[in-house]
Formats: structure tokens, sequence, C-alpha cells
């Protein structure tokens, strides 16, 4: 299933009926964020709320599922065994993606904490919880620039992951220096950072 139209097409209805984006969120009980991320083929929404979302949008959840309206008669049919079985299977893709994503952002943020942390703590320039907050900070540039990558086609979303990555690593550097440590090895661990973010990404586009 593609993201990007199903994203568009989710859009496409809710301006049919002249919603914002807030309104269709208070609807289904969710954030207006969430609504934005579904539109911009970001992600998708939960299994759960597929129809919710549909009887919302005045379409079938089939319809919803493959980002494009059919025929009344169509419509109005009952599935037969294949569209039944394309349905299931879209939700399932849905909710992998998903969690991938999710997995990936939190898997980089843990790392890159634990990591930072225990080069902090190893070197004596930092306590344990002064090397977590230190690592939580990187961590943030981190996901940001992971998300960044992840949202390329999506002016809106760059935008918003962009200002976690100045923040992340502003932060960074202003935290690791109040710790002593010399402008040499940030930029090359923040240069390390960045090639391993890189290296992941590509991995992850061509596997």
């Amino acid at each position: 299933m593609d993201a990007e139209k199903f994203g568009a097409f989710v859009a496409q209805c809710r301006r049919e009926k002249n919603w914002t984006q807030a309104e269709l969120a208070a609807k289904l009980q969710v954030t207006g964020k969430a609504v934005s991320r579904w539109e911009r083929g970001r992600g998708f929404p939960d299994i759960q709320l597929l129809l919710p979302l549909a009887n919302a949008l005045g379409v079938s959840v089939l319809e919803l599922m493959r980002s494009e309206k059919m025929e009344e008669e169509k419509r109005t049919s009952s599935l037969d065994d294949q569209a039944a079985a394309d349905l299931l299977a879209g939700a399932v893709e849905m909710e992998r993606k998903n969690r991938r994503q999710d997995r990936v952002a939190t898997a980089i943020a843990a790392a890159v904490t634990l990591a930072v942390a225990a080069l902090l703590v190893w070197s004596g320039r930092a306590s344990i919880g002064g090397g977590l907050l230190a690592g939580g900070v990187v961590s943030l540039g981190a996901v940001g620039f992971f998300l960044y990558v992840q949202s390329q086609a999506d002016r809106e979303g760059q935008r918003v992951y962009g200002a976690f990555l100045i923040a992340g690593l502003g932060g960074s550097v202003f935290l690791l220096r109040e710790l002593g440590v010399d402008g040499f090895h940030i930029a090359w661990g923040l240069y390390l950072l960045v090639a391993l973010l890189i290296a992941a990404l590509g991995r992850k586009r061509t596997g």
C-alpha cells in the first residue's frame, strides 16, 4: 500500500467535506498532527481507526484501503474473497510500517543516549544522570535527523523535524562544551553520528 497515495486520498475526501485537519481529528479523537502525518504519507492510522475514518469521510473501508472511490454498485455489494484478502493484507501492512518506523526511531534514541552516556561516564566528565541527560539531548538530534530524511518529499514535515534536528544538535554542542569536551571531539562525534545514520538509512531503503 502506497502511503502517499493513501494520504492524498484522505486529504481529498476531507477537503470535499470542507473540513480542516483539526476538525477531522476531533471526529476521530486523535491529534491534528496524526491527521497531518497520514496526509503527508508519513504513516498510517491504527487498524482500529480505519472504520471510524472511513465513516467520517463517507467512503467504504475498501475504498479507503485502495485509496480510490468505487462505482456505487461495487461499493454497496459485499466483498468477495479476493477483496477481503486485499483489505486484510493492506491493514496488516499499515500496522507493520507504523511499527517499523516507531521501532527504528526508538532504537536510534536508545542507542545514542546509552552510547553518549557511557562515553561521558567512562571519561569521567559526567555522572550517570548527567550522561543520560546529555545522551538524551544528542538523541533528540539523531531522531530528528532520521525523521527529517524520512520526510524528504514533505516540506512541512521537514520544517518540523528540522527544528528537532537543530535543537538537538545545538543543545548537544552546548551541553558537551559545558561538560568540558573539546570542540574537536564534538565535531568528530557529530560527524560519526551523521555517517552512521546515513548508513543505517541506506541499508533500510535497500533492504
